[in-house]
């Protein structure tokens, strides 16, 4: 009887804690609704206890839209909206001043804002894409060597506008041995008003790959950023970056590089879903998606998985580039530099990603003002990348570029052992499987080499030492270098030895010279043994003469004008023993 008295007496009170409990709880989740977040989700890791018993151990990890600062700008001034701005032809002098000091239009640069607006090519995805709101803190790391004043303070204030101040730890400005005045006392003065921003300078003239070096053993941040000093970083482009890197410390990530007109200063968004690679020149290249990988993307705000990167402009997290060895410090000036990264944080555990809602406005200068004192620098870290990471398939890069081959590079020993401590992958599993749709690594033997003399005019096409974008002429057969070129196994007319012959449907009468892009189209030409015709597939025509100006036309077998002659080579020709190491390799399709 009493225990049935008792039991009564606690049923209110039991009853009235539970209501308790729900209405905190009611409280507690319209409390964390009101929070400025985003989506809120549970993440649950795995671990192992000292017994080796597995445990769920529950994260409460939340996610928001940063805020995207913008800065103050003038709508009115030259240049904003990303716009060119135009100049006078009584200016010209001041112009070709500029570019001789400079390497683009600083005449023009030195018109527009430090804060000047950007158009935003981001896919409109970027802007509703939540991050976690424990991002790690960058250091962004800037080297410079006698650059014009408004493009250097333009990086920085593209940095400060457009960077959340909580994820900014740093600008660190590392001056290569400048001699230019305004880079001295003045610049201290101006960047005194701004505590995030500091100056490093070093002791001699290094380079850009021993410059980067030097400021990140001075920057002290979690992330490391790089930056070239003629950029313009755009909205929100910090989050994307620092998202993945906080995700894993072995992630690089880089932005998508938008393009500066050097000349009129244009800022004009790129595709952002490209992959970079090289060929075995060691020239950069980049390969649009494949279809397969674009279906593994989630949305149209995912990075991209990249082979390599474009050149400096990259994030990684401080403990990577250590545990990596940081640049090699037996590397010169620069070149080769993006390789050797590339390689290595693919092969040793990392993974890199190009991500289309990070956007970075970059200036490529029309030439180089500045000289080293070094002569073939870039040989030479093409050699050490070469020696360290590539094993046996150095000698496909040897084969195409035998002055790589002839330089000497130097001890090599502690990049080694940088190799065997991080436990890295070999060459060939790179090649399989992080390059595998963008190197043609199988051996691929030339179909043909030398003069292609016209049957017509006993003339032979000749560039005449023209750069990309001129046309081809028609010359006496001299046995020339600008007569001399290569019918390639993916059917190109390579030439210099990165330029390749290139017609155009919509200008017939012409046949130029351009950059190869080894991707067809325009640039594929099949030779009809036959008929001695030199068929264009892009435009369905076949290259003619007209006067003394090679042309594309309708194809005539019995047009003598369109009858070339060329050596051919036989392409089953045994295997070279260097080439056999990739011959269980997939033969990529010719495009």
């Amino acid at each position: 009887m009493r225990s049935s008295t008792v039991q009564l007496k606690w049923k209110p009170v039991l009853a009235a804690s539970v209501v308790a409990l729900f209405v905190i709880y009611m409280l507690a989740k319209v409390y964390i609704n009101t929070l400025p977040l985003g989506n809120k989700t549970l993440l649950y890791d795995q671990h192992k206890t000292n017994n080796d018993k597995k445990m769920h151990v529950i994260k409460q990890s939340f996610y928001k839209i940063w805020e995207e600062p913008n800065g103050q700008f003038n709508p009115h001034d030259p240049g904003e909206n990303g716009g060119e701005v135009l100049t006078k032809q009584e200016d010209q002098m001041k112009i070709n001043k500029a570019y001789t000091k400079y390497g683009f239009n600083q005449f023009v640069s030195d018109q527009i804002s430090f804060h000047r607006s950007l158009p935003d090519p981001r896919p409109s995805q970027c802007l509703q894409k939540q991050y976690s709101i424990d991002l790690p803190q960058v250091s962004v790391i800037i080297i410079f060597h006698n650059e014009g004043w408004s493009t250097l303070l333009r990086t920085v204030h593209s940095v400060i506008n457009r960077s959340p101040p909580q994820l900014l730890h740093e600008i660190v400005l590392c001056d290569d041995f400048s001699s230019a005045d305004h880079l001295k006392k003045p610049l201290e003065e101006y960047i005194s008003e701004y505590p995030k921003v500091k100056l490093v300078r070093t002791p001699q003239r290094e380079g850009l790959i021993r410059a980067r070096v030097y400021g990140a053993d001075h920057a002290t941040g979690e992330v490391l950023l790089f930056l070239d000093s003629h950029c313009e970083a755009n909205v929100g482009w910090l989050p994307p970056l620092l998202a993945e890197v906080g995700k894993d410390y072995r992630r690089v990530v880089c932005p998508t590089v938008d393009f500066i007109d050097h000349n009129n200063f244009h800022y004009r968004g790129v595709d952002p879903y490209i992959r970079g690679t090289f060929n075995w020149r060691f020239d950069y290249k980049e390969k649009v998606v494949p279809d397969k990988m674009k279906r593994t993307l989630v949305a149209p705000t995912d990075g991209v998985e990249s082979p390599v990167m474009a050149g400096g402009l990259f994030a990684i997290s401080r403990r990577f580039w250590e545990e990596l060895g940081k640049y090699d410090p037996g590397m010169y000036v620069w070149g080769g530099e993006q390789y050797e990264i590339s390689f290595k944080l693919w092969m040793c555990g990392g993974k890199m990603l190009n991500m289309p809602c990070a956007r970075v406005g970059h200036v490529y200068r029309r030439n180089v003002p500045y000289t080293y004192n070094k002569p073939f620098a870039v040989l030479i870290n093409f050699k050490r990348v070469a020696e360290v990471w590539m094993d046996g398939f150095k000698e496909f890069l040897y084969h195409r570029r035998p002055d790589i081959s002839q330089q000497a590079f130097g001890d090599v020993s502690e990049r080694v052992a940088i190799r065997h401590r991080n436990k890295c992958h070999d060459f060939r599993w790179y090649l399989l499987n992080v390059a595998n749709d963008t190197v043609r690594t199988k051996f691929e033997p030339e179909r043909g080499s030398g003069q292609i003399r016209n049957m017509k005019h006993d003339k032979c096409l000749d560039s005449e030492s023209r750069g990309p974008g001129n046309r081809i002429t028609l010359n006496p057969c001299r046995g020339s270098f600008n007569q001399q070129f290569s019918w390639t196994y993916i059917n190109e007319l390579r030439q210099n030895p990165e330029e390749c012959l290139d017609a155009r449907y919509t200008q017939k009468e012409s046949v130029f010279r351009e950059k190869c892009h080894e991707m067809g189209g325009n640039q594929k030409f099949l030779y009809r043994k036959e008929s001695k015709q030199f068929y264009h597939e892009g435009s369905s025509s076949c290259v003619s003469v007209y006067g003394d100006s090679p042309m594309i036309e309708a194809c005539d077998d019995d047009k003598l004008e369109q009858k070339w002659e060329m050596e051919l080579k036989d392409i089953n020709a045994p295997v070279p023993q260097w080439a056999q190491l990739a011959e269980d390799f997939p033969q990529p399709p010719i495009p």
